[in-house]
């Protein structure tokens, strides 16, 4: 009630931006410094700790409040891709390792 008498906002905040769901170990490294780089360009990102399932994840990150999630196995790493999911439409795309942060930048710029 004070914050209001304040004129101060109250309500939802999500928590972060981009939530990360790695799958595996390879994906786990690749991730964390995925979600440095996007920290470095002011983005809020959290990822998956411990060794959840992709369901368990993907909770995680609608209880988040992101509005993208990054999902990728080792498989997928090797591959050189990570999915980036609209956790909005439920879309999801696969995108090049390298080109990840600007997908993500222009689906939370736009």
């Amino acid at each position: 009630m004070a914050l209001q008498a304040e004129g101060k906002e109250v309500g939802p905040t999500a928590r972060c931006d981009v939530f990360g769901a790695p799958l595996g170990e390879q994906a786990k490294l690749r991730l964390a410094v995925l979600a440095g780089q996007l920290r470095a360009a002011g983005v809020r990102v959290d990822l998956s700790y411990g060794d959840r399932g992709l369901k368990a994840a993907l909770r995680a990150a609608d209880r988040s409040g992101a509005r993208v999630a990054l999902v990728a196995g080792d498989r997928d790493i090797d591959a050189g891709t990570i999915g980036v999911k609209d956790l909005t439409t439920g879309e999801q795309v696969e995108v090049a390792t390298d080109s990840v942060v600007g997908e993500v930048l222009s689906r939370l710029n736009s």
